[in-house]
């Protein structure tokens, strides 16, 4: 939805069309194009440097008044691991409404420069990896792998792109990183457009690079920024994180604006007749609620989610009567349905709402602009009271009251026009997940028992049940087994999985039951001599290390995200060969980012449990705050494991 302005290496598999010329030409550089000298080398730190390859020269030239974005990319090959992934080149477009020029390919070795330009042999391949979400785009890749390059080559491509989407009606945005994963030597960008046009701009952390001045009748908007330093990641960075300096653009003035834009984009252009629907799904004695379920279970569950995304379609939304009629649609067909049906029984309050996944309440970081967002739900209010639906879900369970949602943080609900994004407040955004781990052990050499039971509502339900649609009951006990067989040396499942699914409280329940052989081990037969002359079971709360694992509590630079949320409620209990006498203990941890209980208690002479809670309260944790919340997991985590010895 923004330009797509860069040069990148293909790392998946892409399926190859036939070569078609009128893709691309081979042109001249425009004359607007300002040239760029590519600057020195200076000599940088291969430990600095991904892939064996970092950018000399990344020079950005855009033309708004044209639609034109210039793309000028010198790579310095400087090992020779950087010659294989330097030397494919690709460029991404989409055919429905833009053109490609290519301009040249030189290669510079030892200070000479050869063209290259009549060299290139591209194949047009899809660029549909999206596919396997149900998302056809229409997108292209022309890509070629060049012949002979080596070590301290630098190889210098240029093209310009040229269109922008019409949907947008002429609007302009522009988002630029400047920073990568790599060094880069100049990164240069300039911006060009008529001076009577009011164009909002800012440089995020780097406003003093900017240049802006008059040239011919024209704004020009010019950075250099030089000796550009490799960006420092961290893991679990928050997605709505932008660890790099960025320019951006926008013509619009105010979110009322993208709101009227998206009012004429949703708009129908006359009402649709959908009595086939209500035939389908209502008997005539629903009350209204009644209907409002079945029109949203209609939207989620029939209309399977797909959509051909290209071009215009990429943001205008398909008819609800072609809809209905191929029974599939995107985010933005679905709920331009949902909000249709909903008004033809009397809803008149449903609107749709843009959102962006994974920018969420920081959406405004990426300025005001109609391309920002990259999801579409509903809301609506039914007596003074507003929900929201995401009509992608399928199989949700419970009342349209008390529907699982995800908390998209700022949205543009259309048809509410107002001068800010509008706060997401959904009902019912918790779930909770209760495990019982039950072992039945009547001997230290014959096979124990292991019983399962797990009960989850909400967003957990939801996704549990997803997850036996689409890999079927047996695929799930199968993956279950496999995570036991890492905690034993043999596991057999001895039933088939149960399944017992409440729609319409939305709580599903499983039960799994299993046969453990060689979970103890022989003291006398090991190395440690401590356990000489004892029954040893050591025993690892698996579920919980995906979140409780010992790792370097350094200071960080970035926020740490969290997965949130998360309410879990685990109880492992034991059942004895042997009377056991068990000390019971409790330890609490209680702070900003989680809360985490753990209780081990006594249950009779032979029989104990480990009870664990643990709950997050946010989606991240502040930088500043890492350490501490670090370290107190690594406390938690140390102390997971336990150890059970009798005496032989």
């Amino acid at each position: 939805m923004k330009y797509r302005i860069h040069l990148f290496i293909v790392l998946a598999s892409l399926i190859s069309q036939t070569l078609q010329s009128q893709n691309y030409d081979f042109e001249q550089i425009p004359q607007w194009v300002k040239t760029i000298e590519i600057p020195e080398k200076i000599p940088i730190p291969k430990n600095e440097v991904m892939s064996g390859f970092y950018t000399t020269l990344m020079d950005y030239q855009i033309n708004l008044e044209e639609n034109a974005v210039f793309n000028h990319e010198v790579r310095n090959i400087i090992s020779f691991s950087g010659i294989t992934n330097a030397s494919q080149i690709s460029i991404s477009f989409d055919t429905s409404y833009q053109k490609l020029k290519i301009h040249h390919l030189f290669i510079w070795r030892k200070g000479n420069k050869t063209d290259r330009t009549k060299d290139l042999s591209f194949e047009i391949m899809k660029n549909e990896l999206k596919l396997e979400q149900g998302i056809y785009t229409g997108q292209v890749i022309l890509y070629d792998i060049l012949n002979d390059i080596r070590k301290d080559d630098l190889i210098d491509f240029a093209y310009t792109i040229v269109g922008n989407n019409p949907i947008f009606d002429d609007e302009k945005y522009l988002f630029i990183p400047l920073e990568t994963i790599n060094p880069i030597d100049l990164v240069s960008l300039r911006v060009l457009y008529p001076k009577e046009k009011d164009y909002s701009y800012r440089c995020s952390g780097c406003d003093s690079l900017i240049s802006d001045m008059e040239v011919d009748g024209y704004r020009q908007i010019e950075i250099q920024y030089k000796n550009v330093k490799a960006i420092k990641l961290e893991d679990n960075i928050p997605s709505w994180t932008m660890p790099y300096k960025y320019f951006e653009l926008s013509s619009l003035k105010s979110w009322k604006d993208v709101n009227v834009w998206a009012q004429k984009v949703f708009a129908l252009k006359e009402q649709p007749v959908l009595d086939d629907v209500f035939k389908e799904i209502f008997t005539g004695k629903e009350t209204k609620e009644e209907k409002i379920n079945k029109i949203i279970n209609y939207v989620q569950d029939e209309i399977r989610y797909m959509g051909i995304e290209s071009g215009i379609g990429s943001i205008k939304p398909h008819s609800p009567e072609q809809v209905v009629k191929q029974r599939f649609g995107d985010c933005k067909d679905k709920s331009l349905l949902l909000v249709t049906l909903l008004k033809k029984i009397g809803v008149t309050e449903a609107y749709p709402a843009l959102v962006n996944v994974s920018m969420k309440h920081e959406i405004e970081k990426l300025g005001l602009s109609n391309e920002i967002f990259n999801h579409c739900i509903v809301t609506f209010k039914y007596n003074d009271t507003s929900y929201w639906v995401d009509p992608t879900i399928p199989l949700q369970g419970g009342d349209f009251k008390d529907l699982s949602n995800v908390d998209f943080g700022k949205v543009l609900v259309i048809g509410m026009p107002s001068d800010s994004l509008q706060n997401m407040s959904p009902k019912q955004t918790e779930a909770f997940t209760e495990i019982v781990d039950e072992y039945t052990i009547n001997s230290f050499t014959e096979p124990a028992q292991l019983r399962v039971t797990s009960k989850r509502n909400g967003f957990e339900a939801d996704n549990r049940r997803a997850l036996i649609e689409y890999f079927s009951s047996g695929k799930l006990l199968e993956q279950t087994l496999n995570e036991f067989k890492l905690l034993f040396p043999s596991v057999n499942q001895t039933s088939e999985l149960e399944v017992n699914d409440d729609m319409v409280k939305n709580i599903i329940s499983l039960t799994y039951n299993f046969e453990i052989n060689g979970l103890w081990q022989d003291g006398d037969k090991g190395t440690n001599k401590s356990a000489k002359g004892l029954w040893v079971f050591k025993y690892e709360p698996l579920m919980l290390y995906q979140d409780f694992n010992v790792s370097s509590c350094e200071d960080r630079q970035y926020d740490y995200k969290v997965i949130y949320p998360m309410n879990l409620d685990y109880r492992v209990i034991f059942h004895l060969p042997k009377t056991v006498m068990i000390d019971d203990s409790y330890q609490l941890y209680d702070n900003e980012a989680f809360y985490y209980e753990e209780n081990v208690e006594q249950l009779s002479s032979n029989s104990f449990q480990i009870h664990y809670k643990y709950r997050t309260k946010t989606d991240y944790i502040k930088a500043g705050d890492y350490k501490k919340m670090c370290e107190q997991k690594n406390a938690i985590s140390k102390k997971l494991p336990t150890v059970i010895y009798f005496p032989k």
